[in-house]
């Protein structure tokens, strides 16, 4: 009899195969779903969304302080992409909730970039090294000089950019570690951007050994989280330094708990300690 006249598909290869592969998937289907329900999975995720809840405190902090003088959303391009900024801070959540940790990675990457191009605008372009006497035009003043100068602010100048910021709060030491997270972030995430031979080799590596992307470990989960604090405490920190800096000395006195997640933080914490002078800091330390 001929495959074609099996109705019932017994005793035909590829239906016994393509039964096997079914009945496996389901196997591990299960097991992922009893994972997914483990008190230290769970763990995991609360954990991702603290740092985005603490982050979405920042961002509105700031927002709120910027409601003294309505002057900050005319000049500030920092304000006025919130949105941008939220949209990928939330897709990047549900992503790793959802396994697809790749797509996570290249919205982590518009936010380091988002970040990086809006503090340096509303520095007022710090002059780039390297450019010709005479290259560098009147800095962009208010938002819509500020966007329509983005798209010329091309993905190969990122590092030039990085190097020519000015940081008020952030110390000689801080302002180093800023530089090397931004250009380590933006390159790493680059590669999930934009198809690499390292993506792509990984993938199959792990194909080879039965482990398929929305299948992800405990492991992996808290591995892309930590990712994500990284790139959430650059993007704090250059929302901080591209705000009013007296303004955001107010902001961290009574606003943010200790156990705010970013204050141990490289770069944040080190924005923090920068208001240590403060009256009120010096008598808490008395009283304490």
């Amino acid at each position: 009899m001929s495959e074609s006249e099996n109705t019932s598909g017994e005793g035909v290869p590829s239906a016994r195969m393509f039964a096997e592969l079914g009945a496996d998937r389901n196997r591990r289907a299960d097991a992922h779903a009893t994972l997914r329900d483990s008190a230290p999975y769970r763990g995991a995720i609360r954990q991702l969304d603290r740092y985005i809840f603490d982050y979405g405190l920042g961002i509105n902090m700031i927002e709120l302080m910027a409601t003294r003088w309505h002057a900050f959303f005319d000049e500030r391009i920092s304000l006025r992409i919130k949105p941008h900024l939220v949209q990928s801070m939330i897709a990047a959540s549900h992503m790793i909730r959802e396994g697809l940790h790749d797509p996570a990675r290249r919205e982590m990457r518009f936010l380091v970039e988002a970040s990086v191009k809006a503090l340096w605008l509303d520095q007022g372009s710090p002059a780039i090294a390297g450019k010709p006497d005479g290259a560098q035009k009147r800095p962009p003043r208010n938002v819509a000089e500020k966007v329509a100068a983005l798209d010329g602010l091309g993905r190969e100048r990122f590092d030039q950019l990085v190097d020519s910021l000015r940081f008020g709060m952030l110390d000689t030491a801080a302002g180093a570690t800023y530089r090397q997270s931004a250009k380590s972030l933006y390159g790493t995430l680059s590669t999930t951007t934009h198809i690499s031979s390292r993506d792509v080799s990984r993938d199959l590596a792990n194909f080879e050994k039965g482990k398929h992307f929305a299948f992800e470990t405990i492991a992996d989960v808290n591995a892309v989280a930590r990712l994500l604090r990284q790139v959430l405490d650059l993007a704090l920190a250059s929302h901080f330094e591209a705000f009013d800096h007296g303004l955001v000395g107010d902001i961290f006195e009574p606003a943010f708990a200790p156990g705010w997640s970013f204050l141990k933080m490289p770069l944040v914490g080190a924005i923090d300690r920068h208001f240590d002078y403060k009256a009120e800091r010096q008598w808490k330390k008395e009283a304490g």
